[in-house]
């Protein structure tokens, strides 16, 4: 961890929680924090944390969201990094499985990212991938639903079925869900626009769909009690 030497008294907090993990501080310029965080966003204080080791579409079906089976999102070229790390951040809310990105055309797995998801990024499962289409294959030869969230789906996302493993697939901000990605998966989801504006942004789209389908499992596991 890198503090301003300027602000050594003011992060008294912050240095006591270093000290209490085992963390080691250092004292530096304010230029030298500038540089540590591409671009002077520090707030005086820069920390260098290590990426989790990567995780396979196997640890994520093993996983369990909210005390159900795993809730899996997968990024189709999310270029945005305030984009996927708002979706990564939502899908840690909801207690997700993990996410799948592709490790082409897709937001860095970088600090830049941790910062955007409120560090979600570092504590989710990611799985990278060549080829997004066959990792969802994959999904659902192990019998998971896989739904694109497309505002020209043909399902309403409230009428799908969560109630197995479950992954969302969103798409770029440019495209959507490519077509080849689309015919990988079961269905696809649309969410009612009722006033002027067509779409939403993906990760809004995402985050209505994510809490919907936590909602819609508690909602069974109540009428089944």
């Amino acid at each position: 961890m890198f503090i301003a030497r300027t602000q050594a008294e003011a992060m008294a907090d912050i240095r006591s929680l270093a000290a209490t993990a085992a963390v080691p501080v250092t004292f530096t310029d304010v230029s030298e924090l500038d540089h540590l965080s591409f671009g002077g966003q520090h707030q005086n204080v820069v920390a260098a944390v290590r990426m989790p080791p990567p995780a396979s579409i196997e640890d994520l079906l093993e996983g369990a969201s909210a005390g159900g089976p795993p809730l899996i999102l997968a990024a189709d070229q999310v270029q945005d990094v305030g984009n996927l790390g708002a979706l990564l951040r939502t899908l840690e809310a909801v207690d997700g499985a993990g996410a799948i990105v592709p490790n082409r055309r897709s937001a860095a797995l970088t600090g830049g990212l941790a910062r955007a998801s409120a560090g979600a990024s570092l504590r989710t499962p990611l799985v990278q991938v060549a080829n997004i289409a066959r990792a969802l294959d994959q999904l659902r030869e192990a019998g998971a639903w896989v739904y694109a969230v497309d505002q020209e789906g043909d399902l309403d996302f409230t009428a799908a079925d969560y109630d197995r493993p479950t992954c969302l697939v969103v798409g770029g901000e440019a495209r959507g869900v490519r077509p080849a990605v689309r015919k990988a998966c079961d269905a696809a989801l649309r969410i009612p626009m009722y006033g002027g504006v067509g779409s939403l942004n993906v990760s809004v789209a995402g985050a209505i769909v994510m809490y919907h389908a936590v909602r819609s499992r508690q909602a069974t596991d109540a009428n089944a009690a």
